[in-house]
């Protein structure tokens, strides 16, 4: 990777993660994880997508505790460090299903990328729902169809934003599979 590339790897993550910034403010924290955790894995040698990933879940607690003013009780504070693990879940997922099909898929492979993120992401939050206190219907087809949506949307627009900025020169090349 160039001098230029390199630089472009580290910037990313910042226009990656202040792009989805605005849904937090914009739709009450709801940080759409999956999406950025598919594109990150789609674009960023795996230690910087899960660094994005981290990094995306931080600025999305700094908004909900800090700006928000989300209670800090010992469930709100628990849920929270579950969605720092379902937004490493996505990474993870996003990453493995990155190795086998965008290469040779690229529109239905980034689909399918995003596909795993989005379930996997849900699939820790649901697993998390058994010991931690929940509403009944946080996993109703309306609340998951929401943040299906919303997470597609982002990346949709993150996707958009990223074609941009390779356009102009300001975005990381697209990685290979071994990335």
């Amino acid at each position: 990777m160039t001098n230029s590339e390199n630089k472009m790897v580290m910037v990313w993550p910042v226009v990656l993660v202040s792009a989805a910034m605005l849904f937090s403010f914009a739709l009450a924290c709801a940080m759409p994880f999956a999406a950025i955790g598919a594109l990150a894995a789609l674009v960023l040698p795996w230690r910087e997508a899960l660094a994005t990933a981290i990094l995306g879940w931080l600025v999305n607690q700094v908004i909900g505790f800090g700006v928000l003013g989300y209670p800090t009780d010992l469930t709100t504070l628990a849920w929270g460090a579950v969605l720092g693990l379902s937004a490493v879940g996505a990474v993870m997922a996003a990453l493995a299903s990155q190795r086998h099909l965008a290469r040779h898929l690229p529109v239905a492979g980034a689909l399918i990328v995003f596909a795993a993120a989005l379930l996997a992401q849900q699939a820790v939050v649901y697993a998390a729902s058994w010991p931690l206190p929940s509403h009944p219907s946080a996993f109703s087809l309306p609340v998951i169809w929401q943040i299906g949506w919303t997470n597609a949307l982002a990346f949709a627009m993150f996707g958009a934003l990223y074609g941009l900025g390779a356009l102009a020169g300001i975005a990381p090349p697209k990685r290979h599979a071994a990335g």
